[in-house]
């Protein structure tokens, strides 16, 4: 009898033991199942986290407009942060504020690199325009007198292609070695022109005092003139005029490391679209899509 209840005894306990031991297996597999879920959650929070990308612009843009709702059928989430002045969106870019900016050519990219030490790449080209310069005072460059003044902008590589488009229409002369950034110190200036530089935000305001003006197409329409249109002469005719190594062809930028991020290649595919092209010709006509130039990116 007792060897009957010792049995007995055993078996509940084996059943017993089996059942914890199922409810473990149970516990410890809804544990995982949980934890894959978790970790599934937090991955698609992440990578839509990482959809979300700051673009930094100067001014408004119909162009960025239109890829930021092509970004978003495809999950793409872009901000458009707008700047007033030119000095602003790299400083912001290196920061880490903005994941991306679209408003500089590769010159004033390099100089703003070497001169502040900014960690930050081109990913792709944008278009390029010409620099172009412009007077409500004068009706051509053959009423221009002896001595009269011409404001060029001060950063020295808009300068030096300002500099270089003075040249070309024979109001300076630039030795031929200085290549696309000349300075006023490398020019001969015959006819005793007083050429001041001033910022990007401020040249528009000198229409009104002196004779002659450098503006990009961007600053023109801001002034109200019509970009080419009203110039007095510019310096870019044709796509024809575009070589590999033009410091002049604007690029969207991305941190250094960033450069391969899908995202902001696929931001950079929207852009370079027959209807950006489109758009930034409404604004802008002399105006040439630059990508396939020189890309290496």
């Amino acid at each position: 009898m007792k060897k009957l209840y010792s049995i007995l005894i055993i078996g509940l306990s084996l059943l017993l033991f089996t059942a914890c031991g199922n409810n473990n297996q149970k516990q410890n597999a809804e544990n995982k199942e949980q934890a894959t879920n978790k970790v599934a959650e937090t991955k698609e929070n992440k990578e839509t986290k990482d959809k979300k990308v700051k673009v930094g612009i100067v001014g408004e843009s119909k162009e960025w407009d239109y890829v930021k709702k092509e970004a978003a059928k495809e999950g793409i989430d872009i901000e458009l942060v707008q700047f007033d002045s030119y000095t602003l969106p790299n400083a912001a870019l290196d920061l880490g504020e903005i994941d991306l900016n679209s408003f500089q050519h590769v010159a004033y990219l390099n100089g703003e690199k070497e001169q502040l030490g900014y960690k930050i790449n081109p990913i792709g080209n944008t278009f390029i325009g010409p620099i172009a310069v412009y007077s409500k005072k004068i009706k051509s460059i053959e009423e221009l007198k002896d001595g009269d003044t011409i404001v060029i902008p001060e950063d020295a590589t808009n300068a030096g292609r300002t500099l270089n488009l003075l040249d070309k229409i024979g109001l300076i002369k630039v030795p031929e070695d200085a290549g696309y950034t000349p300075t006023l110190k490398d020019i001969e200036n015959p006819r005793n022109f007083k050429i001041l530089e001033f910022n990007s935000a401020n040249i528009k305001s000198a229409l009104d005092e002196v004779e002659l003006v450098a503006l990009y197409s961007g600053q023109a329409s801001d002034a109200g003139l019509r970009p080419i249109e009203d110039s007095l002469a510019f310096d870019l005719n044709s796509a024809k005029d575009i070589k590999p190594d033009n410091p002049y062809i604007n690029v969207i930028v991305a941190r250094e490391g960033e450069e391969n991020n899908p995202i902001y290649k696929r931001i950079v595919e929207l852009y370079q679209s027959d209807e950006v092209i489109k758009l930034e010709k409404k604004e802008t006509p002399v105006i040439f899509p630059a990508w396939g130039i020189g890309e290496k990116y």
